[in-house]
């Protein structure tokens, strides 16, 4: 079994291109998911985060940009594929059975709101420069309290895993 915990985003998401440069919209979209994942573990008292992010992937997973990002947490992060490239993270999709649901067609804050330049160097001061620009602290406690656990219960055999 596996809770998936379900945020409504959209409202800050549309704050952030209201308010800052359309460039630094996926950097301030993931520290504001990062500030709803903080609060969600201190919730479920969870100890650490997790995250697939993958050092150069895309515009968001340069070191700089997890830089800035981490910037507003002190929750540990555990990145498991961090150091894999796009083909070792398919295998390993593919022999978790993940694969499948991964390709499929489907429309994520970061290719609605995909900017067409997204700063991949972003500067700390920068963010936050943006950040005071509305009360964004209301909006990401909103999405906290909003949240909704779906419990997902897949069956497998263990040896279906190795």
């Amino acid at each position: 079994e596996i809770n998936v915990h379900v945020v409504p985003f959209t409202t800050l998401q549309l704050a952030i291109y209201q308010h800052a440069s359309e460039s630094y919209a996926i950097t301030l979209m993931r520290r504001m998911m990062m500030r709803i994942a903080t609060g969600l573990a201190q919730k479920y008292n969870c100890q650490a985060i997790a995250s697939g992010e993958s050092i150069g992937q895309v515009a968001s997973q340069t070191l700089e940009s997890m830089q800035a990002i981490n910037a507003v947490t002190t929750t540990p992060m555990i990145r498991p594929v961090v150091c894999m490239d796009k083909v070792e993270i398919i295998d390993l999709s593919k022999k978790i059975g993940t694969y499948e649901t991964s390709i499929l067609p489907f429309e994520d804050c970061c290719t609605i709101f995909e900017p067409k330049n997204p700063v991949t160097k972003p500067r700390i001061d920068k963010c936050e420069q943006y950040e005071q620009k509305w009360d964004w602290e209301k909006m990401v406690q909103d999405c906290i309290d909003q949240e909704e656990t779906v419990t997902l219960s897949i069956k497998k055999k263990e040896d279906d895993l190795f």
